[in-house]
């Protein structure tokens, strides 16, 4: 019983601390920085409260007044796309011990990336070498879906290895009972 149990469990991939590692950095960073985002949002946002306050007009639609503005706009953006990280972090905390859909995680991390440049939230330049540090979780993130996917395949081709050894050894059993 004890044996079927320890066929049964597979061992983790070596990769999942990365990923977590990676995760739990980007939860952090994004956390923080969507909080600051959020104070910025406030704050700008203060003279359209006090206007819809006076008016007794709801907030949402006084704020699409904020909203024209590009600088706004892009806070805007910014919010959503830290939102879009958070979710993210989790969703590779969820996965971080499954090489399965890795791909898709590798890609999503691409595109975090790249968009993260787009908005001026992570900087590739080594002037800006704090928002560059930024992407160091992105990256712990992808190399740890590498390293998930080099162990599976190292345990497939070592499992595959053994079925061909057993199976040659059955063979050989069996012309050895049939040379007798």
């Amino acid at each position: 019983m004890r044996n079927e149990r320890n066929k049964r469990r597979r061992r983790p991939l070596a990769g999942r601390h990365l990923v977590t590692l990676g995760a739990v950095a980007l939860l952090a960073l994004s956390g923080y920085e969507l909080w600051i985002r959020l104070e910025d949002f406030w704050a700008w946002t203060a003279g359209v409260r006090h206007l819809s306050a006076v008016r007794g007009t709801p907030f949402i639609q006084d704020l699409g007044i904020v909203f024209e503005a590009p600088e706004m706009r892009a806070l805007g953006y910014k919010l959503i796309f830290l939102c879009f990280c958070l979710l993210f972090a989790l969703i590779c905390v969820i996965r971080r011990s499954r090489a399965r859909g890795g791909w898709l995680i590798m890609l999503l991390d691409a595109a975090v990336a790249g968009a993260g440049v787009y908005l001026g939230i992570y900087g590739i330049r080594p002037s800006d070498w704090a928002t560059t540090l930024k992407l160091v979780p992105l990256l712990l993130i992808f190399v740890g879906c590498i390293v998930n996917y080099a162990h599976r395949a190292v345990r497939r081709r070592r499992r595959r290895a053994r079925e061909t050894e057993r199976a040659d050894a059955e063979r050989r059993e069996a012309e050895r009972g049939e040379a007798a």
